[in-house]
């Protein structure tokens, strides 16, 4: 396509967009405290694609109706606050106190050059995320801790516990999962027992 038959206001919407992809380019360079198979960390742009995948396949065992496509482009962004303000690790309790407020200052950042409207999409989508009232974002949470979950059993080595991590204190941070979707908790639990067993987390 010749480049001069865009008109203006298109072109510059265009290199917005194009600056924006390169912004969320950030988001590979984001560690998080889970591992990969080749035994790197697992970076946040990794999980974001992961969640959203995943979350269509989990959609059935939600007792609720939602909205899918919703569901799928919260997790695509709900981690891009992390550009600027890192990865926050889920049990860091004093971390998290401010959390909501640096992340939201780091995405505002990141979406600045886009057209007003997408920033406004963006920003709902992450804040309905954090608020978790609706039920797109309460599963979108749901399945946001699930694969960490499902990442910490499937990739760990055996007795592989860094961290020092107890059983209890994975059941307290996923155990919100069952007040919403009682099969899904119940498969999470039985995830949380085989990480016991596999020497990943600490049986108190």
């Amino acid at each position: 396509m010749n480049i001069s038959k865009i008109n203006e206001e298109d072109i510059m919407t265009i290199q917005a967009v194009a600056e924006f992809a390169r912004e969320i380019e950030k988001l590979k360079t984001v560690k998080r405290r889970s591992d990969t198979l080749d035994g790197r960390f697992e970076n946040s742009a990794e999980h974001s694609w992961q969640a959203a995948l995943i979350s269509n396949e989990f959609a059935p065992y939600y007792p609720e109706s939602i909205d899918i496509s919703m569901v799928t482009r919260m997790l695509l962004v709900h981690d891009l606050g992390e550009i600027y303000a890192g990865d926050t690790w889920v049990f860091d309790d004093e971390g998290k106190a401010d959390a909501f407020e640096r992340e939201r200052d780091s995405l505002s950042r990141v979406i600045a050059r886009l057209p007003q409207s997408s920033q406004a999409s963006i920003l709902s989508l992450w804040e309905t995320f954090e608020r978790g009232e609706s039920h797109e974002a309460k599963y979108a949470r749901i399945i946001d801790a699930l694969i960490a979950l499902i990442n910490l059993h499937e990739v760990s080595e055996v007795n592989y516990n860094p961290y020092n991590l107890t059983k209890s204190q994975v059941v307290r941070k996923k155990q919100f999962i069952g007040e919403d979707a009682p099969e899904i908790w119940a498969y999470a639990q039985d995830l949380i027992h085989q990480c016991v067993q596999k020497g990943l987390l600490i049986d108190e």
